[in-house]
């Protein structure tokens, strides 16, 4: 008999609801040798550096901008407002109807 595979949990920086890691969305700091910091969303959720989670919701992702969550949990001073726009691009898309 096979064991059933185990399901790995996260928790979202907001509202601390924990769920399925593939049912959130991963945001990571990659720092590259030059000391160049970048912050991206993990779609693949294996990207390298360090990582943090939000909820799939517009208001999570709102709350976590608004009130630096996202800075907090990655260890940075600010996030561009470039990468707020790929954020909630991620969630439209996520949520968005035959997606």
């Amino acid at each position: 008999m096979n064991k059933p595979k185990r399901v790995p949990i996260r928790t979202c920086v907001v509202c601390r609801e924990t769920d399925a890691k593939k049912s959130l969305i991963r945001v990571v700091r990659q720092t590259a040798a030059d000391g160049t910091t970048t912050v991206l969303v993990d779609r693949t959720g294996k990207a390298n550096g360090r990582g943090a989670y939000v909820c799939n919701r517009t208001e999570c992702v709102e709350t976590a901008l608004k009130q630096r969550r996202l800075e907090r949990s990655l260890h940075i001073s600010a996030v561009t407002e470039e990468f707020a726009e790929q954020l909630r691009s991620a969630v439209e898309t996520a949520i968005a109807p035959g997606s």
